[in-house]
């Protein structure tokens, strides 16, 4: 029927003879509240499959994995010292979905000839945090799967499965566009009016990985006998990740960066820049900002001025730094392809609602929606909050 991602067992009778089955939605990604439709089809060519059951399960959850080292010094009775290495591993996993629901049952011991589709319909939380996936560290991850269980052990069961993008919505934060900082002579620990003044203004605060940023920087030096050498621009991604006690890891990165040119003493000049959001350190794209419970990546960009003296020499190096998002991008149509059998004349049966709410989830290591809808808000003013103070 089409390129369904079939999960079998190693062992067992293959239920590829008894005929197959694929889940296929209406699109591959989604935004946060959006309704999700789409059809199971079920292709059953040999009599005697042990199962009656049409199962749609929706899966989604958080992953993360970091470790740490220490090391420890040791004295022994004779004066020697030695060093021991000690390596920790924290993990977290929480489930963000785990609903198994029945689609269909024809209350009979074997699953009937014929061809049919199972039409279905149910809506994301209005507050889910976006996929992503940083290799051997975390991910966040959404799938669909159709399934009809086999009764017996011995019979491995007729499995579909398809990937889910989750977009997170978009954060129109217009105040938060631009930014402003002084930057003093050396001499700045006494009272002076004497600064370069530098302001930077951004396009938008949310971007596609490889889009093009759009900086104002109006650099006001008329005020100062040095010269503003360049000015350096970086894309900061801070990885929080959360174990399953409620450890933090906190990982700071520069992703993609770039210097302009400066201005001379007493001189001011409004620059137009472009900077493109593509990862300096990888081929492999920028990925999404994240607003999850143990998963949470940010980004922000972060302006800072070198000056032809040391700055001041009681405050750090001054900067700008502007929060932005990163919206994960469309995938390529991969989905499941629908090669329907020459003679397919299916029975479709009437359209079947879900609500997913935590009542009806499987019993597992889980989140419950409201509390991610609280994670959603309250991380967002955090994040913020930090990378402003950092």
């Amino acid at each position: 029927m089409g390129n369904s991602e079939t999960k079998q067992k190693n062992t067992g009778i293959s239920a590829s003879q008894y005929g197959d089955i694929l889940i296929k939605t209406d699109k591959s990604y989604y935004f946060s509240g959006e309704i999700v439709q789409g059809n199971i089809y079920l292709n059953v060519i040999k009599e005697g499959f042990p199962g009656c059951v049409i199962y749609l399960c929706v899966l989604g959850k958080e992953k993360c994995q970091w470790t740490e080292t220490s090391t420890s010094t040791s004295t022994d009775s004779e004066g020697n010292t030695s060093e021991s290495t000690t390596t920790y591993t924290y993990k977290g996993k929480s489930y963000i979905y785990s609903h198994k629901l029945e689609l269909h049952n024809f209350q009979s011991p074997f699953l009937p000839l014929g061809q049919f589709v199972f039409p279905f319909q149910f809506q994301l939380f209005s507050h889910l945090p976006g996929s992503f996936y940083e290799k051997d560290l975390a991910k966040i991850c959404y799938k669909v799967k159709a399934s009809v269980n086999s009764k017996k052990p011995s019979y491995n069961s007729i499995i579909s499965i398809q990937r889910l993008i989750i977009r997170e919505p978009i954060r129109q934060i217009t105040n938060n566009l631009t930014g402003a900082m002084l930057v003093h002579s050396e001499d700045c620990c006494c009272q002076s009016d004497e600064a370069c003044r530098i302001k930077c203004k951004i396009d938008k605060n949310n971007y596609l990985p490889g889009d093009v940023v759009y900086l104002e920087i109006n650099i006001d030096n008329l005020h100062l006998d040095v010269q503003l050498y360049s000015i350096s621009i970086h894309l900061i991604n801070i990885l929080t990740l959360t174990d399953d006690s409620g450890r933090q890891n906190r990982q700071s990165s520069i992703v993609a960066k770039k210097e302009i040119q400066g201005v001379p003493p007493r001189s001011n000049e409004i620059k137009n820049v472009q900077f493109i959001l593509r990862n300096n350190n990888s081929p492999l794209e920028i990925q999404p900002s994240a607003n999850g419970h143990l998963v949470n990546s940010a980004y922000s960009l972060l302006i800072k001025a070198n000056i032809e003296t040391d700055s001041c020499c009681c405050k750090e190096d001054p900067s700008i730094q502007i929060p932005i998002q990163i919206v994960a991008i469309q995938p390529q149509n991969n989905d499941p392809f629908l090669d329907q059998p020459p003679d397919w004349n299916p029975q479709i049966f009437q359209i079947q609602k879900f609500y997913l709410t935590d009542s009806n989830k499987q019993k597992k290591n889980i989140v419950h929606s409201d509390q991610y809808n609280a994670q959603y808000k309250n991380n967002s003013i955090q994040h913020m909050q930090q990378q402003m103070q950092d």
